[in-house]
């Protein structure tokens, strides 16, 4: 899941990472890499009850980002 979608279910990246139990800097660190770590992104359709996709790394994110 892109940072985009996951931010789609929460009112901002602070909620996100409040929500999550993390660090607020997890953001950031995530915004550079353009990726969300995969055990977060479990945790985010967990806690939202979601569905989203779950991508196991960045190349994968980006195959999937450009198919769409």
């Amino acid at each position: 899941m892109t940072i985009e979608e996951a931010l789609k279910y929460f009112n901002s990246g602070y909620d996100l990472c409040n929500q999550l139990g993390v660090a607020h800097t997890n953001m950031v660190r995530w915004k550079k890499q353009n990726f969300i770590p995969v055990t977060q992104q479990l945790k985010i359709n967990q806690i939202k009850g979601t569905n989203m996709p779950i991508d196991l790394s960045k190349d994968e994110m980006e195959k999937r980002i450009n198919k769409e």
